[in-house]
């Protein structure tokens, strides 16, 4: 009966994990093989929470999609001449690579220029300023606009197109592209046109600008990307005093890409180099070796791929986590190979499955407890984390649990461990001693807390999340400092019709303390373009015809002239239609439309010189919001950090649920107090290196929480077990190396996560061992 029961138990297992597997990897080959490729992201926005309203998500993708591919270049030197020709020989060379650029500028562009220049022409009549409007609006005033007009088309000096003089006397055409190119120069640098490049002076010295919008194969953080290009283009044309400055996100996208993939083939190597050694030095068989090697890699693969099933992508940052898991995975290969090679009582692959089962299962219980309620978080990067774990975890169990059950047990005469065998574990179960070393733990955590209260509390800042070092840092900041462009606040104005949208915004425009452009500016509210359209239409006639008069033209030219007029306010433009490239670009970043019945578009500054007066234009104004990425997203971490904790109090009270389902309340209470020590330990910790209690700190928190329970399970499940408590702390060794890599991490929120967990894994290893 004892067998039959095994062999049930085998096929069951066995099934599981053929099903469990299959169900990710079959339809992970077919999106491999439909998609192209595996996606990694390691974008630093990407990770983080996105906005809460859904105008403010569509304003921060229109933004960002914006942003997040265009780069700066400017070309440095004392002498303008020489920094204008290295700038055009740097265009000329980047200018090759056509596929890794949507778009690259240095001189003014002719073809732009003229579609704007039809553009304006075509609806000159809708695009006067207040200040024309004002001056046609009488005949005294209107009669002196015209002799200027006249003045000017009888200038010498006159730099403005007479193409369609006879069809425009009072150059409307010139005025509305004047005003249309100053509203232009609101939405970017503070470049300025020099000898038919932009440039600018600070500091004594002459910058020529090169901008580009990188392509989607330009901005890849994978081979392909173009940042790695431009900077060696660049690099080559330093010397003999000019200087290239690099800004722009892909730059930082890039750095923080290659830095995260470096990290990750460290991590992951040392990682299992040392779970290697490990095994080799206490198997000394290639057996169990290459057999929890399999078990670890297939664990990585299960989760990387359940992780891109449901998402599409894995995040950069979820695959350094994710390679923790290494250390995780280990455990129950350990467990149950320790046992394999050196318990000589246990016959059979059944009987070493059952020997370790139970404190394999409340481990795994426990750990995916944990996984399962951060998957329910409102924020991808922990959704991705909670699969990834809790896939690579499940994978591990069942692995162990199954295909390894199947490789025979060595000879009796080799059923040893000879390192086992050397080590005293005569100090571990002391319960008067643990008793003593938690309440010493307890205290001293508790004497730091109440010491450092005043640093207590949750508080996030993105902007301390990446450091920005060395060179490309100082490109930043003089950038920033040149340019005057740090776009990263907006204003969303929402109404219930375009018409009254377009209104606000002509209404907010007076109040805006620094240059900034919106939809507006150049798509008048009909209100406007008919204002516009009826100080034309309504201008003194005598006025009209005398200026044909004096210019030559027909009385047919001025019926034609007449009429087109009256037309023009049949017809009137929208955000919908046709418009210039440049223009059309602009627009369609700021103008988002109607959702959920409302309309939306945004008020987009140049920089943003008092934040506070920008939130109390949002707070006087209905419908109005103020956003500040870096603000929102940080206070949007403050809430998800305070759900962890929630999540944290409802699993603990899950866990000891389940607990008590299994052992007496002593032992359950004595299995419960690991975690909270753990976290006590986090807290004391962090506050003594100066650390924040934020969110990734948190996140450290709940999934050290199941993993810390794993010791004191596997502890009470084999009190008086040398094999076990040797498996625990192997166990032990390899996770916390893995944990210790990330604490080792220059990327300030793997580093973090690292220091969390491997706080909170110390502690409940020290806890459970005494």
């Amino acid at each position: 009966m004892r067998k039959n029961f095994s062999l049930k138990n085998d096929f069951f297992f066995n099934i599981l994990w053929t099903v469990f597997h299959s169900v990710i990897f079959i339809p992970f080959v077919l999106l491999l093989f439909f998609r192209g490729g595996f996606k990694l992201d390691a974008d630093l926005f990407n990770m983080m929470p996105g906005q809460e309203s859904e105008a403010a998500r569509l304003a921060d993708s229109r933004i960002t999609a914006s942003a997040s591919r265009n780069v700066f270049i400017l070309v440095e030197n004392q002498d303008f001449d020489r920094a204008k020709k290295t700038a055009e020989e740097i265009y000329g060379k980047l200018s090759e690579y056509e596929s890794k650029f949507d778009t690259l500028s240095l001189y003014a562009d002719s073809s732009s220029l003229s579609d704007v220049t039809d553009f304006v022409n075509e609806w000159r009549f809708n695009l006067l300023d207040e200040q024309t409007v004002s001056e046609l609006s009488s005949p005294e005033t209107a009669e002196a606009f015209a002799e200027n007009r006249l003045y000017e088309i009888m200038s010498p000096f006159n730099l403005m197109s007479l193409d369609n003089i006879d069809t425009d006397p009072f150059l409307f055409s010139s005025i509305a592209l004047m005003n249309c190119e100053e509203n232009v120069l609101k939405s970017g640098t503070s470049m300025q046109p020099k000898d038919g490049v932009l440039a600018a002076e600070y500091d004594g010295l002459w910058y020529v600008m090169i901008n580009g919008i990188l392509s989607r194969e330009g901005a890849s953080l994978y081979s392909g990307s173009a940042v790695p290009l431009i900077q060696e283009v660049c690099a080559s044309y330093e010397k003999d005093g000019v200087r290239t400055v690099l800004s722009g996100t892909p730059f930082h996208s890039w750095k923080s890409s290659s830095s995260a993939s470096s990290e990750i083939s460290v991590i992951g190597t040392v990682s299992l180099l040392v779970a290697a050694v490990i095994l080799i030095l206490v198997f000394r068989s290639p057996v169990p070796i290459f057999a929890s090697v399999f078990s670890i890699l297939l664990s990585v693969a299960a989760a990387a791929g359940a992780t891109s099933v449901l998402f599409g992508k894995i995040h950069a940052l979820t695959l350094v986590f994710g390679t923790s898991l290494i250390g995780s995975c280990i455990d129950y290969s350990l467990h149950y190979f320790i046992n394999w090679k050196h318990s000589r009582f246990l016959k059979t692959q059944a009987q070493i499955r059952a020997s370790v089962f139970k404190g394999l299962f409340l481990s795994l219980l426990s750990t995916e407890i944990c996984y399962a309620l951060l998957y329910f978080a409102p924020f991808e990067l922990l959704k991705q984390m909670a699969v990834f774990s809790f896939a690579g975890i499940l994978s591990s169990f069942l692995t162990v649990n199954g295909p390894l059950t199947f490789i025979g047990i060595p000879s009796e005469e080799k059923r040893t461990i000879r390192l086992l065998e050397k080590i005293d574990f005569s100090f571990a179960g002391n319960k008067k001693r643990g008793l003593v070393f938690k309440c010493a733990l307890f205290v001293f955590c508790v004497t730091v807390i109440a010491v450092k209260s005043g640093s207590l509390g949750i508080k996030n800042d993105i902007s301390s999340l990446y450091k920005m070092e060395g060179r490309l840092k100082e490109d930043t900041v003089l950038s920033y400092k040149v340019l005057s462009y740090s776009p990263s606040s907006w204003l969303i104005v929402s109404a219930p019709s375009c018409e009254e949208l377009l209104q606000k915004e002509e209404y907010l425009s007076s109040f805006v303390p620094d240059d900034f452009v919106c939809t507006s500016m150049f798509v008048p509210s009909f209100k406007k373009q008919l204002a516009s359209v009826n100080a034309v239409k309504n201008m003194d006639a005598s006025v009209v015809k005398n200026q044909f008069e004096l210019l030559g033209f027909s009385d047919e030219e001025y019926e034609a002239y007449r009429k087109e007029v009256l037309n023009a306010e049949n017809r009137l433009l929208t955000p919908q239609s046709p418009l210039p490239s440049s223009l059309s670009q602009l627009v369609s970043m700021l103008y988002i439309g109607e959702s959920g019945g409302k309309y939306y578009s945004v008020i987009l500054p140049s920089k943003i010189s008092d934040a506070e007066a920008y939130r109390k234009l949002a707070s006087e104004n209905e419908g109005v919001f103020f956003e500040n990425k870096v603000q929102d997203i940080s206070s949007s971490l403050d809430r998800l950090t305070s759900l962890i904790f929630i999540m944290f109090a409802v699993s603990y009270a899950v866990i000891v649920l389940v607990m008590k389902f299994f052992y007496p309340l002593k032992k359950t209470l004595r299995i419960a107090s690991i975690p909270l020590l753990s976290v006590l330990s986090i807290v004391a910790v962090f506050l003594l290196t100066g650390n924040r209690i934020e969110f990734f700190c948190a996140t450290g928190m709940i999934l050290v929480f199941g993993l810390g329970l794993d010791y004191i399970i596997y502890r009470t499940e084999h009190e008086h077990s040398s094999a076990e408590n040797f498996a625990i702390l192997l166990s032990f060794i390899t996770t916390a190396v893995s944990f210790g890599a990330l604490a080792l991490s220059s990327f300030v929120p793997v580093h973090v996560i690292g220091l969390s967990i491997f706080t909170g894994l110390v502690t409940a290893f020290l806890c459970t061992v005494l």
